[in-house]
């Protein structure tokens, strides 16, 4: 117990043999755990393209009770409609079946006798895939697919691929129907869906498309999921630095660890992941230039970090605020203002991350719908404010900036109805252990602020307040995963709050009390942020707020 207690209490800043082997393996369960169920490796990867008011007919082999149709679409527009004959004659009306989004699969319940099926697009659009079902959901044999007597292959060429149950494992969710489909657009040199936020993201979220040359659900959250990996080596890294101790480094990672919002949001194939990596790299090297005295290497690194950031979301300029603040505190009490270091900052804080910003727009030089002149690189950037400034005032499951520390109202990502008795579900909630209690270490950190002006208590508190407080001044609608970028700030404030009880009181049993705390929640939650197919009971008992929904 000794030599495990003087292993994690050693006063340490440099990277030893030993924290490798702990990043590594944190790194690998972690690993493990995220990519179970992140989603299908294949999906079609063929598409027939229709025009608004084209006619695909189906023809079964004999005339059927049909009970559904399912099929698969490229983008969102594949409202369609249903009609329905015996003969190829007389038609009736069987409803219209609207789009479930991009590279997403629909089904459409018919429930009438038919031997042909009409489809016509009501706009253009692409499809994949088709497939009709029969009594007991026994896949129906087609005989033929064709439109205007010409024979389509690409809607059954690729039978094999069609999943006995639609889900969030073979279809994109949330917000996957903007970013996927742009990263898919990135790839293929195709017109960009998604310009509501600067590329990067979906540039990064393209690679393994690219890569493997299947657009498929397991590729386009790959990135992401890996984004998300690696926020606990960083957070261990970040915990070293600013405590000096392997065992706070540990409890900063194994927090991130154990974190359900973090598991939730980053096995999605949105951007966030990037933002928060790239956010809490530019404050760990920060905090390496503060320790080293002015080793510049590190603060070139931070404003690179800082550039990647932005050029995913703006976002990215909240943490450029507490970067600077802190900075600036560091070189007033240093004393370290010279010439050489102002021209230093102006480059690695303003010239390369706004580089990296400009770079990320012509990263793809045949972009259909860009304009590559510089004017169109302006016109880009106030669009995407237009549209942040007008983004609506109401919905379901919006919040306000208050509300966010006690997850009011998470955002309901994804549900399955499996059978009568079973749902599954991804809800944006965290790990309540750490976000409540997050709460409490806030309030001392302003506490301690006040009464010692402990210079890494500033600091954190500059940090969360950057990131926290301009939402307060943004009128737009805004959800939980706003709160996101503060989380692992949130995590070095509590990590805080238990180092100086453990100094004062000379007691080290909290930590593993606390984790096996936070262990249990999250084992709880988990089936709610995963997935994982459950009871309605066991769902509805996990809703520990009114205002919970999912």
């Amino acid at each position: 117990m000794k030599k495990i207690d003087k292993f994690l209490n050693e006063d340490i800043l440099k990277i030893k043999k030993i924290d490798f082997i702990v990043i590594g393996i944190l790194v690998l369960i972690y690993g493990i755990i995220s990519f179970i169920n992140l989603g299908d490796m294949k999906a079609p990867q063929t598409y027939y393209d229709l025009v608004e008011n084209e006619m695909i007919t189906i023809e079964l082999k004999n005339t059927d009770d049909v009970i559904k149709l399912k099929y698969y679409e490229l983008d969102d527009h594949a409202n369609l409609q249903i009609d329905l004959s015996e003969n190829n004659v007389d038609w009736y009306d069987a409803g219209l079946s609207e789009s479930e989004g991009s590279f997403a699969w629909t089904e459409y319940k018919i429930l009438k006798k038919a031997k042909y099926i009409r489809i016509t697009a009501l706009e253009n659009s692409s499809l994949g895939e088709v497939a009709l079902y029969g009594n007991n959901n026994q896949m129906i044999t087609l005989n033929s697919v064709y439109s205007n007597d010409k024979k389509i292959d690409q809607l059954t060429d690729e039978q094999e691929l069609i999943p006995e149950k639609v889900s969030y494992m073979n279809s994109t969710y949330f917000d996957e129907v903007y970013f996927a489909r742009s990263a898919y657009e990135y790839v293929h040199n195709l017109p960009i869906y998604e310009w509501t936020h600067p590329p990067l993201g979906k540039l990064i979220q393209a690679i393994p498309i690219k890569i493997s040359n299947t657009m498929a659900p397991f590729f386009y959250r790959f990135m992401g999921n890996i984004a998300g990996i690696l926020m606990i080596p960083i957070m261990y890294l970040l915990g070293k630095e600013l405590f000096r101790k392997r065992k706070y480094a540990l409890f900063s990672a194994l927090l991130v660890f154990l974190d359900n919002f973090h598991f939730a949001q980053t096995r999605m194939g949105t951007v966030d992941s990037f933002l928060i990596l790239f956010v809490i790299c530019s404050f760990l090297f920060m905090f390496r230039f503060i320790n080293k005295k002015g080793d510049t290497i590190n603060l070139l690194l931070s404003g690179l970090f800082l550039g990647l950031a932005i050029s995913v979301k703006w976002t990215g300029f909240y943490a450029l605020l507490a970067l600077i603040i802190i900075y600036l505190i560091d070189i007033i009490k240093n004393k370290k203002i010279n010439i050489k270091l102002i021209i230093k900052s102006i480059i690695f804080f303003i010239i390369i991350p706004l580089s990296i910003y400009l770079l990320s727009f012509y990263v793809f030089p045949k972009l259909i719908n860009f304009n590559y002149h510089f004017s169109g690189f302006i016109d880009k950037n106030i669009n995407m404010y237009n549209y942040h400034a007008s983004v609506g005032d109401s919905h379901k499951y919006a919040s306000k900036w208050y509300q966010w520390p006690i997850f009011y109202n998470p955002v309901w990502y994804y549900t399955n109805v499996y059978d009568f008795a079973h749902v599954a579900t991804i809800t944006g909630l965290g790990n309540i252990a750490i976000w409540w209690f997050s709460i409490i270490a806030f309030i001392y950190l302003i506490v301690k602020v006040i009464k010692k002006r402990d210079l890494t208590s500033i600091y954190l508190l500059i940090t969360v307040l950057c990131t926290y407080l301009p939402y307060i001044f943004i009128n737009r609608i805004m959800f939980q995963y706003h709160y996101f970028i503060v989380m692992p700030f949130l995590i070095l404030v509590i990590v805080n709050l238990f180092r100086d009880i453990e100094d004062k009181y000379k007691i080290n049993y909290l930590i593993p009390l606390y984790l096996v705390l936070v262990l249990i929640v999250f084992i709880m939650f988990f089936p709610i942020t995963s997935g994982i197919p459950i009871t309605y009971e066991y769902s509805e008992s996990l809703k520990l707020l009114s205002s919970w929904d999912w």
